[in-house]
């Protein structure tokens, strides 16, 4: 029996942070300290490490773009059980060395691909149980599983990798499964999918905008989110376990992000906590740049870019909420394509990458040149004359 206090809210509010860590927390963070560490005990080489991470990415555009059909035709709630149990499966198999490198490729998309259809689903799902004044908060922590996977990758994957990669691979797999099982029951309930596929809604003028920044912002989240650990190993030539203490610099970020950015929607907005947040994104790939020269200068670009992950991907989904007006099929339309569109971004970003790996040794100091750059231009689009979507409406706080 569940405790009294386990309110409705709070259950829903659980089990979307559960499906967030698991989908992404651990299916693309935890593989980044594991990424170099498959390079060093000879799994792979640094190109199929980097392939092998671009997977992921690919899968979740994949995931991203079949979300919204899916939850049409299968029950929602069912449809994240499934995903959760996959992404839990794709770390339990690939326990083994001697596997073939397209045995690995084939579950770390498959793992991607259950990402993109949690993050599409999950949170638009839970916050249509939610009431209009509490809806920006629990955005907030839906996402929140996202800081706990940094947490995790940060902490006990370098713990497990003394043993070995075998040990991460079970040991964030049994993770995984054992969230998917605390999490069954706290699922709101779902209405049945339609006996037809709803109309399709025209998306507001805005929702383009916000695509647009969303798209150029994911260059920016994407250095530090898949490619942290190899570059300060590979390119800024530290050891393993002084990497491990900057990625959990990075994780201190994102259990911090949340709690500011809520506090800054709810208190001045939803678009000036988006005014914040792009700057610090931008100093976070800027001080990787100019400052990589010192411990101070990487420990801050770790702190700033953490601070803004979750906080910056739950920002937009605020924005993306407004844009909808309460209507939650449009919310999930809208942030589906927002997904889509940020998983496009990272997919060609993490290919080029691992491209440029695999045939000139180097890759990762121009990506965070393309970082900075990008989110430079997301912030001149963010101050172009604004208008109005609707007229009367609340902003979302």
């Amino acid at each position: 029996m569940l405790n009294p206090l386990l309110t409705p809210e709070r259950k829903w509010t659980l089990a979307a942070m559960g499906s967030s860590l698991v989908g992404i927390g651990l299916a693309r963070l935890a593989f980044d300290p594991l990424q170099a560490a498959l390079v060093e005990a000879n799994w792979f080489t640094d190109g199929a490490a980097a392939y092998l991470a671009d997977a992921n990415l690919i899968g979740y555009v994949l995931g991203a773009l079949v979300a919204k059909w899916l939850a049409q035709r299968v029950p929602t709630i069912m449809l994240l059980r499934v995903m959760m149990i996959a992404i839990s499966l794709s770390f339990l198999l690939c326990f083994s060395e001697s596997m073939p490198f397209q045995w690995f490729f084939f579950w770390r998309l498959i793992s991607g691909i259950a990402g993109g259809i949690i993050m599409v689903v999950a949170s638009p799902t839970v916050l249509a149980h939610i009431a209009a004044k509490r809806r920006g908060a629990i955005g907030q922590m839906s996402l929140y599983g996202l800081a706990l996977g940094v947490l995790i990758a940060g902490t006990l994957v370098p713990l497990l990798l003394t043993q070995g990669p075998t040990a991460v691979w079970l040991g964030v797999g049994f993770i995984c499964l054992a969230i998917t099982v605390l999490t069954w029951r706290l699922w709101p309930p779902a209405p049945k999918a339609p006996d037809t596929p709803l109309a399709k809604a025209k998306a507001p003028r805005a929702a383009y905008r916000l695509w647009l920044e969303y798209g150029l912002v994911a260059v920016g989240v994407v250095t530090h989110m898949v490619f942290l650990v190899p570059y300060l190993e590979q390119n800024l030539q530290m050891s393993g376990s002084v990497a491990a203490q900057f990625f959990l610099v990075y994780a201190a970020g994102a259990l911090t992000g949340p709690f500011v950015f809520a506090y800054l929607a709810n208190r001045f907005g939803i678009h000036s906590a988006q005014r914040v947040a792009m700057p610090i994104l931008l100093a976070a790939n800027a001080a990787m740049l100019l400052l990589s020269f010192s411990y101070f200068g990487v420990g801050l670009s770790c702190f700033l870019a953490g601070l803004c992950l979750p906080g910056i991907i739950s920002i937009f989904l605020g924005l993306s909420q407004e844009l909808a007006q309460g209507d939650p099929n449009k919310h999930r339309a809208i942030w589906g394509t927002a997904t889509v569109v940020f998983a496009v971004t990272q997919a060609g970003v993490g290919y080029v990458t691992a491209f440029t790996l695999s045939r000139f040794g180097t890759a990762y100091q121009e990506l965070f040149l393309a970082a900075t750059v990008s989110v430079l231009l997301a912030i001149v689009v963010d101050l172009l004359p604004r208008q109005e979507h609707h007229d009367g409406a609340n902003r979302v706080r």
